[in-house]
Parts: C-alpha cells; sequence; structure tokens
C-alpha cells in the first residue's frame, strides 16, 4: 500500500528537477531519503531543514514503529501513532479551517503491516519566526512592551480556540510548538502559527477532556515565564471570546482542571529532573533537550537542559559529547552556573544502579588515597540521574611516559582492595603532576585482590602500549611489586611477555568486531542498495562525494592498477579500489562469505589500532545483491606518497634504520599472528623511516599459534623471494626470533 501527495510547486520541482524522479515509486524514495540539516533525530524519526529547487522546508521522516512501540500504547490506552500521516491530516484541517500551521508540500505512506509503515510530511519553513518558548524566555532577561505581550497573550488564546474549534487536538501543546513573527512581534504586532502535529488527532468535535490536555500543557509550558494572573486572564478571555470574569464563573470547573493538569505535569517534570522558573532561564537561543536518553551520539552542540544538583533547578548548557552509549550513558562537557564541569548521565532501565556505582566506586577511590576528579553533585535532568564532576583543563590520557605511574597508583589501588572491572589508560588522567583515577562505575571493592588478580590487571594495563615502547617488562613489574608491597606469582620464562602479548591480541580482536558496526568510533549508514561505513566524525567533503558516487569516481580517476575482480584508482587524496562480480558462481560464493573489502577494511584498521604503519581506512561500501559486473564493494584508503621497498633496497647495502623498521615489522608481525597474504615488494612503501604496509585483501589475523607458525614461515619466503640474492641483514631482520630471556629475568 502506497499514499502519495504533492502540491503543485514541489511536484513539478521534483518531476523536472536534478533528481529526475518520474514515478510514484522514485518520487517517494527520493523525498524520504532527503537529508538537510538535523533538527531532531529519535530511532524512529528524524526532523531536519532541507532545501528543494532553492526553497526551504522541513521534512519528517518516520520508519516503522514497531510491534512493542504499538503494544505499548495499546495497552496503556492510547493511540499509537504510527506515522506521518497525523501530522498530514491534521495540517490539512486547521489550513481548511484557516488556523496559521505550515503549509503542506508533500506527504507520503508506504507498506502494509502497521509496524513497518514508513512515511514522511515535509512542510513550509517558518522564516523569521521564533518559538514562544524562546520569546517567553528572552521576557526574563528584557521585559517585553505590554503592548506586545498582550498581543501575544491574545492571539495565542485566539489560535487556541480556532485550532480546537477545528476539532484538532494537538497532544503536545507547549509553548515550544507555537512559533511567533519575530519581525511583527517587534513592532507590537503578534502573528502565531502551531507547528508539529505528528501526535495530533482529528474528530468531529472535541471533547472535554483533549481540551483540558492541551491547555494544561500550554499552561505548564508557560510556569517559567513572567506572566501574571491578569496575564493568563487575558488568555482566557481571548480563548473564550469573552471577558476572563465572566468565563470563570460559567465554566470554573473546566478552568481550575486545565490548572490541575498543569500542576500535574510539572510535579511529574520536578520528579524527572526538569526544573522551572527564572533561574533556570539562561543561554536563550540554544536548541532545548527534553529528554537525554533522545539524543544520538553526535547531537547537534550547543543544547540546554534543566537540571537540579542538589541547589534548585539550573540550566546546564552542554558543549561537547565526550562519550556516548546509547540508552545508557553520556558524558558532557557543559557550563553550569557559569562554571564548566563534566556531567556523567545515567538512563534507561539501569540508570538508578549505574548511577549508585559510580558515586560508589569514587567515594572508594578517594577513601583509598587515590586521586579522583572532586564530585561536585548529584541530582537529576533530562530524565536522568547526573552527577557533575570538576573539570582538569589540562588533563590527558597517560602515555607510555606514564606507565610508572599508572603501575603506582593500580598499586595503591590493590592495596585498598579495590579493582576495575574495565582497566584501560582511558580511565586515568593525568593533571601536570598527578595522575588520577575516574570511572568509578567499573570499581569493584573487596577486602583483598589475590596475587593472581594483581598480575591480571598488570597485564590488561601493560597490553594497551605497543611493546617496542616498553622496552623490557621484568623491570615494570618490579616496580609494581615494590609499589604494593607483595610479589607477583612465579612467572617461568618468557611467560609476562606471553601474557601481555596475549592480551593485545584479544584487545585487538574486540576492536576488530566492531569496525564494521554502528558504535562509538565507527558510523554505518543503511540504504536500500548499499551500506556505507566510516568513521565517526570523518566528514572530509572529497571522501563525501567519493562515497556519494564511487562509481562515478572511479570512472573518472587515475588507474593504479586493473584485474579481473578490482580496478584500484588514486581519486586526489585517495586511492579507491571497486571490487567487480567476476561470474555467476563467484556471484554465488560472495552470499556465504565475508567481501574483500570487509576484510582489509578490518584489517587496515587492526594495524592502526596495534600501531603499525598502514594507509588510514576512509570508507567501506558493500554492494545489496550485485549482478555480474557490477561492483560489490568499495574501499576507500588514503594514498600514501612513498618510494617502494624494492626501490629503497639497494642490492647488497640496506640503510640500518630500514633494517631495523624491517625488523621491528615482521617482530609486531609474529607478536599479533597477523598474515598478509601477498608480501611481493610492491605492498610495501617505505616513508619517513616508516615502512606501510599495502593491500590487505588476503589478511588474516590467526588465533592458534602451530597454524600462524607454517603461514609466518611462508611469508618470509615469499618476502626474502623479492631479492634473490638478498643481504644477510636483511634476511637476519626477517628471520630473527624475539628474545624473551631479558624480560623475565
Amino acid at each position: 500500500m502506497q499514499s502519495l501527495y504533492l502540491r503543485d510547486d514541489l511536484e513539478a520541482a521534483v518531476r523536472t528537477g536534478e533528481s529526475g524522479a518520474r514515478g510514484d515509486d522514485s518520487v517517494f524514495s527520493a523525498l524520504s531519503a532527503v537529508e538537510g540539516e538535523v533538527y531532531r533525530r529519535s530511532a524512529r524519526r528524524c526532523t531536519s531543514r532541507v532545501v528543494i529547487a532553492g526553497k526551504t522546508y522541513f521534512a519528517k521522516i518516520h520508519e516503522g514503529v514497531g510491534w512493542r512501540e504499538i503494544a505499548k500504547n495499546v495497552l496503556a490506552g492510547k493511540r499509537p501513532v504510527l506515522g506521518a500521516r497525523h501530522d498530514f491530516e491534521a495540517s490539512r484541517r486547521l489550513c481548511a479551517r484557516g488556523v496559521a500551521v505550515p503549509g503542506v508540500a508533500a506527504f507520503g505512506e508506504h507498506g502494509v503491516s502497521p509496524a513497518r509503515r514508513r512515511s514522511f510530511a515535509i512542510h513550509d519553513a517558518l522564516d523569521g519566526f521564533r518559538s514562544l518558548e524562546d520569546v517567553g524566555n528572552g521576557w526574563l532577561v528584557t521585559p517585553p512592551p505590554v503592548k506586545s505581550k498582550r498581543a501575544v497573550l491574545a492571539e495565542a488564546g485566539r489560535l487556541t480556540a480556532a485550532m480546537h474549534a477545528a476539532g484538532v487536538c494537538h497532544r503536545d501543546y507547549y509553548a515550544c510548538h507555537l512559533m511567533a513573527d519575530a519581525a511583527k512581534l517587534a513592532h507590537g504586532e503578534a502573528e502565531l502559527a502551531v507547528i508539529d502535529l505528528h501526535r495530533a488527532e482529528v474528530h468531529r468535535r472535541l471533547s472535554r477532556r483533549a481540551r483540558v490536555r492541551d491547555l494544561g500543557a500550554l499552561l505548564y509550558s508557560t510556569f517559567g515565564m513572567p506572566l501574571t494572573e491578569r496575564d493568563r486572564l487575558r488568555f482566557v478571555a481571548a480563548y473564550a471570546g469573552t471577558t476572563g470574569a465572566v468565563e470563570l464563573r460559567r465554566r470554573g470547573p473546566f478552568w481550575r482542571a486545565v490548572l490541575r493538569r498543569a500542576e500535574r505535569l510539572h510535579a511529574r517534570a520536578v520528579a524527572g529532573g526538569v526544573a522551572t522558573g527564572a533561574e533556570t532561564l539562561v543561554g536563550t537561543g540554544i536548541a532545548s533537550v527534553g529528554r537525554l536518553a533522545d539524543l544520538d551520539r553526535d547531537p547537534p552542540l550547543p543544547f540546554r537542559f534543566d537540571v537540579t544538583l542538589g541547589k534548585g533547578g539550573v540550566r546546564a548548557i552542554c558543549t561537547a559529547v565526550l562519550r556516548a552509549q546509547p540508552g545508557r550513558r553520556l558524558v558532557l562537557r557543559a557550563v553550569v552556573d557559569g562554571r564548566e564541569v563534566i556531567l556523567k548521565a545515567f538512563f534507561g532501565p539501569h540508570g538508578s544502579r549505574d548511577s549508585t556505582r559510580e558515586h560508589r566506586g569514587v567515594k572508594a577511590l578517594r577513601e583509598s588515597g587515590v586521586a579522583t576528579p572532586e564530585l561536585l553533585g548529584s541530582g537529576r535532568g533530562g530524565a536522568a540521574r547526573i552527577l557533575a564532576f570538576e573539570l582538569l583543563e589540562d588533563a590527558r590520557e597517560p602515555s607510555v611516559g606514564d606507565v610508572g605511574k599508572l603501575l603506582a597508583t593500580l598499586a595503591r589501588m590493590h592495596r585498598s582492595g579495590i579493582r576495575q572491572r574495565d582497566l584501560h589508560p582511558g580511565n586515568f588522567l593525568v593533571s601536570g603532576r598527578r595522575l588520577l583515577a575516574i570511572d568509578g562505575g567499573g570499581v569493584a571493592v573487596s577486602k583483598t585482590v589475590g596475587r593472581a588478580s594483581r598480575l591480571a590487571d598488570v597485564v590488561r594495563l601493560l597490553a594497551h602500549y605497543p611493546s617496542d615502547t616498553l622496552g623490557s617488562l621484568a623491570p615494570l613489574a618490579a616496580a609494581y611489586e615494590d609499589a604494593a608491597g607483595v610479589a607477583l606469582p612465579n612467572r617461568p620464562s618468557g611467560d609476562l611477555y606471553d601474557r601481555v602479548a596475549s592480551a593485545r591480541r584479544h584487545r585487538l580482536a574486540k576492536f576488530m568486531a566492531k569496525a564494521s558496526r554502528e558504535c562509538t568510533a565507527f558510523s554505518v549508514r543503511e540504504e536500500p542498495r548499499r551500506r556505507i561505513v566510516v568513521e565517526r566524525g570523518d566528514d572530509d567533503p572529497q571522501l563525501m562525494d567519493i562515497v556519494a558516487d564511487p562509481d562515478r569516481a572511479v570512472s573518472s580517476s587515475e588507474p593504479l592498477k586493473r584485474g579481473n575482480t578490482a580496478v584500484t584508482v588514486r581519486c586526489g587524496n585517495f586511492v579507491v579500489k571497486r571490487y567487480n562480480v567476476k561470474d555467476s558462481w563467484h556471484r554465488h560464493r560472495l552470499r556465504w562469505r565475508r567481501t574483500r573489502a570487509l576484510n582489509a577494511w578490518r584489517a587496515g584498521h587492526g594495524l592502526r589500532f596495534a600501531g603499525l604503519a598502514t594507509p588510514r581506512p576512509r570508507a567501506l561500501i558493500e554492494m545489496r545483491s550485485p549482478q555480474v559486473g557490477e561492483a560489490v564493494a568499495f574501499l576507500v584508503v588514503d594514498h600514501v606518497d612513498g618510494e617502494r621497498l624494492d626501490g629503497a633496497v639497494d642490492g647488497a647495502n640496506v640503510d640500518p634504520d630500514l633494517n631495523g623498521a624491517l625488523a621491528r615489522l615482521f617482530g609486531a608481525w609474529r607478536e599479533l599472528r597477523f598474515e598478509h597474504g601477498d608480501t611481493k615488494a610492491s605492498n610495501f612503501v617505505v616513508k619517513h623511516g616508516e615502512i606501510y604496509v599495502l593491500d590487505l585483501d588476503a589478511a588474516v589475523f590467526h588465533r592458534g599459534g602451530r597454524r600462524f607458525a607454517r603461514a609466518h614461515r611462508r611469508e618470509r619466503m615469499r618476502f626474502l623471494a623479492n631479492w634473490p640474492d638478498a643481504p644477510v641483514a636483511l634476511r637476519d631482520a626477517v628471520t630473527a626470533e624475539p628474545g624473551l630471556g631479558e624480560e623475565c629475568a
């Protein structure tokens, strides 16, 4: 089932414009995928400001709500909102009755199942309008002219009455959804329009309960504005079309019900941490956030929300999102009462538990004598539990030069019976000469920490640094034992080195598993015909042009290599590799295995994560159901200008620095159990003394030692075959095994 409405002007722009959409299906696909400046995004809905044929619109794209959401609404006795149809029907009804609303330029709905129905609504943009919430907040700073305020109140009453007379219940009727013409407001006049009708209901005649619902919500949203009882009476008079005194005498019970509704909403908001009042309203002009849980990983900045931190309501203005765990936690940098702080927000089913754990963990760290940022207060806000910590301006993550301090702090924690369940350098900060522990939520307190647990924590911490930067591990283990006053378990020769190497491989495997899914480091966009993975925050314009049309980028660029199954081209600062479907049998096999592009993407990020040099992978594009001759995937990586390795190795003479770099490279491969799969010299480039590894299509990170040992012997032989008379120094660098005796002396 598909419904489509296009206003004449937009239809002409869409069907004859650049998109070239002709049929209804193509028009629906084009308009439901339109992109612009995002104003609000949730799991099932996105509202954005878009430009089509030079004109500005607001587009609301709805995805299927799912059966769980439908069941939740039905069990609660509510009518579920399935898409944009409510918005479309309510806007058309109000427009026909002369109520000011943004004009509907387009509406589309596709799908039979109510849980999976996709829809969109595109409205004209109200340029030059401000929300009534921002207007009222501005009155706190600059009291308005009496004429202007009276005009706004009277117009709000008339608009609300006209909306209700048209049989429309807004169901989300707050001051932020009433827009005022700023130019007319400056001259003491008022012109208002109502927006955001996606939850609205249309009836032949509106019930008393529906009117109370809307009016109570509007009254609640004005509690923070400087309005007197006389001001509110002016609204009542305009709504009723008579004097306020007469209306209150005639319909007193109705208006008392409105007041009770507003007071219930206020009490619920206070319980949820949303404050109201003059002290909360600072930073006008910044987007407000109702629920922190509704934010995605990259919300528009700055944004504000109300919070209580043990001293009444204050407004927090967030300037940066430091860490986001959707549905569970946010770590924010914010300004509260003119002071920059770090806010940790916990929400979701386990928000209360996580907040309590964080509070207890911080307290345990302080009692043990471990430095930690000061806890400034706790409270609620944005429907989340909030902890506020001091901001350390000069703080940084510990580097390899701080390993001694890290082990000393770890020893102090162990002496007090404290372990970090999520132990890594990111849970420590260096500020000046101090090293501070953070993330109290991962703290576990016990009476004692056993020697095996101590060794496991030391190994996990050391595994975060490359082996060639740490040097010998024995002095570090001895330094920990001196600080802890307890000896680690007796270790056979090489055991500590092997444990740390195993922990590094484990970290690497966890990271690579995340490299192709939505997470903090990577962003995934699912489209009908393809799947796109990029590093989060990577918005290079040239890269975005390649991602938008990779076939055009390949066909119009300088070819570097052509083959039956892949074509490699140079495109500006990038190298683009197009993987093709060779024949029907090849197409069938691709259904059951990972693409070479995905393998190279994961291996490239894995090597860089381990500290090895390889061109940075920038984008992975995997096509769905490709046919023979079409692309199955595209891989975009940085172009590296350098000298090929076979040119850098000149006969019997090998530069000592280059020889050392080769020894370190093959030593790291042995530690990571990495097999390249094609070690010909053209796959290695030397730049600034570093050896960059190219062409990772066949790369493998082995789990078992025996299989890796056989593969590594083959790799060394293939690599040395590039030089029939390879210098002795080169052979020694490639074949030397790491000496472990010094690690465990």
